[in-house]
């Protein structure tokens, strides 16, 4: 997997604190692409949400518009907020980080070490389930 430091496009808007987007010292991230209108990330995302707590993984949510309508901020937070999700979202608005990260569908996933480089990508039902045992596997967090 070629390295890609992760950094943010600066003009992004972002939901819940802005300070979260800073990884502690030490930690995995993993990025989870998602969008409201996305059936398999409704079935996925409370699964998500418990088990990167337990695992201590730090999330950031990647909200990935299918429709105008959903690039709205209200949008995606009162969905937010019915999912009681209080990682942090940031709004690719136009697909920047999805291309960055050359994410073809969703739900998809990029997980990155403790430096900041991507060590993973998967995408579907089946990448969260591989993700999620290569973080047990190496009891990360």
């Amino acid at each position: 997997m070629e390295t890609q430091k992760l950094n943010w496009p600066e003009n992004l808007p972002w939901i819940y604190p802005s300070d979260q987007r800073s990884v502690p010292k030490g930690q995995h991230q993993l990025l989870y692409f998602w969008s409201v209108n996305c059936p398999h990330c409704e079935e996925l995302t409370n699964h998500i949400l418990q088990r990167v707590n337990e695992l201590g993984i730090h999330l950031t949510c990647v909200h990935v518009p299918y429709t105008e309508e959903e690039k709205s901020a209200d949008v995606v937070s009162e969905y937010a907020e019915e999912k009681n999700m209080t990682a942090p979202i940031v709004l690719d608005q136009n697909y920047e980080i999805v291309a960055k990260y050359k994410i073809q569908g969703l739900p998809s996933f990029c997980l990155f070490d403790q430096e900041g480089q991507l060590i993973d990508r998967k995408m579907g039902d089946t990448g969260w389930e591989r993700i999620l045992k290569r973080l047990e596997k190496h009891s990360i967090g």
